[in-house]
């Protein structure tokens, strides 16, 4: 996740102190109050788990001394979550999003400038049509020292470079400012917050069509995640890899960069992220004209899909079995996978999910 950072003073005098965190969760986007919330106490060792959807913000308001150093992990189960941290002034003091899918732990470190209470929001932007889970626990609390500054330090840098990145007229500007946190990093020996910073100047470089020195910083990330043995970290940067590929019109090194992601997503046991991997190889097949392993690796991703309770996935595995076989005209078997995918996302509420899937079958219909 992007990170927040705040001068403080040294002042803590038992490591053991237990924080309390008030829970609220708030109905809708905005954030308004439709009900008494919910109060939760967590202490250190204690952690709180909740199912949020996109249309929630849970917040969390926990009260810190000043000169205090707090981090909070939010362990993601299905869902990408994003935390804001406001300060009692109600100063925003920056988002944690490092992109992590749906699954991975964020971390969000406070030094706490001021004595007050402190907000982190969490929500989700994910129009995944059933709820996520994630878990909220204090993962450090301490006083906060010379070497925690210089984290904060690297990471308000990160997100200074981050909102560059996102705006076409500053992105060049983002890539000196990210040198500045991967040079603090490097000092501290952080080697993962290096590669996320790394992996970010490639995202900047991607976004300015830069593609070789994106894919030398990428280069760079992979190396340290297979390093420290960060599977889901280095599957999506094959992945990466793949997506660049591909846009270079090399479809058979796309497929191999994709290949390698299934491995480390199945070292890594996330299912979801796997059944989608394996659709993905199934359309590189398609773009190769290897008519015989997609219709393989989809016929795998339908069974893989159907071993776990998600039938947002089912759904996606459905439809996309259909747009194969309607790639290789066999329209009678794309019908009837489109429908299957219908009946799923009619039980999510998905419309415009139907709507799509309608849309299709009008038009195989009118050929």
């Amino acid at each position: 996740m992007r990170e927040t950072k705040n001068k403080t003073n040294d002042r803590v005098k038992n490591f053991w102190l237990i924080v309390c965190i008030t829970l609220l969760t708030f109905g809708g986007a905005n954030c308004t109050k439709n009900s008494s919330p919910e109060i939760e106490r967590l202490s250190q060792g204690k952690s709180v788990t909740e199912e949020i959807i996109n249309d929630e913000i849970h917040s969390y308001v926990v009260r810190l001394e000043k000169g205090q150093f707090l981090a909070l992990g939010i362990e993601q189960h299905d869902v990408d979550t994003i935390a804001k941290v406001i300060a009692p002034n109600g100063e925003t003091l920056g988002e944690f999003d490092t992109p992590t899918s749906g699954r991975g732990t964020e971390i969000v470190r406070i030094g706490a400038g001021t004595t007050g209470d402190y907000r982190i929001d969490v929500y989700t932007l994910s129009e995944r049509a059933e709820p996520g889970e994630y878990t909220v626990k204090i993962v450090d609390f301490r006083p906060l020292t010379e070497r925690d500054q210089k984290i904060l330090a690297a990471v308000k840098l990160h997100q200074e470079a981050d909102r560059l990145r996102a705006k076409p007229e500053t992105r060049t500007n983002s890539i000196p400012v990210y040198e500045k946190a991967l040079e603090i990093w490097r000092e501290l020996g952080e080697r993962a917050e290096e590669a996320n910073t790394l992996r970010a100047m490639g995202f900047a470089y991607q976004r300015m069509e830069d593609l070789e020195k994106a894919k030398a910083h990428f280069g760079q990330a992979l190396e340290l995640w297979e390093e420290i043995g960060d599977s889901r970290s280095a599957a999506f940067t094959h992945i990466i890899f793949g997506v660049i590929a591909k846009k270079q019109n090399d479809l058979e090194k796309g497929l191999q960069e994709d290949l390698a992601a299934q491995t480390l997503w199945e070292e890594a046991n996330d299912t979801p992220e796997y059944t989608q991997n394996l659709v993905r190889v199934g359309n590189d097949y398609l773009k190769l004209q290897n008519k015989t392993e997609a219709l393989a690796y989809f016929q795998k991703a339908l069974e893989t899909s159907r071993k776990f309770e998600r039938k947002s996935v089912q759904a996606y595995v459905l439809s996309e079995c259909g747009n194969a076989q309607a790639t290789i005209g066999n329209k009678n078997e794309a019908l009837d996978f489109y429908r299957q995918s219908i009946e799923l996302w009619k039980s999510l509420n998905q419309d415009k999910a139907v709507a799509g899937l309608e849309e299709k079958i009008a038009k195989l219909q009118a050929n």
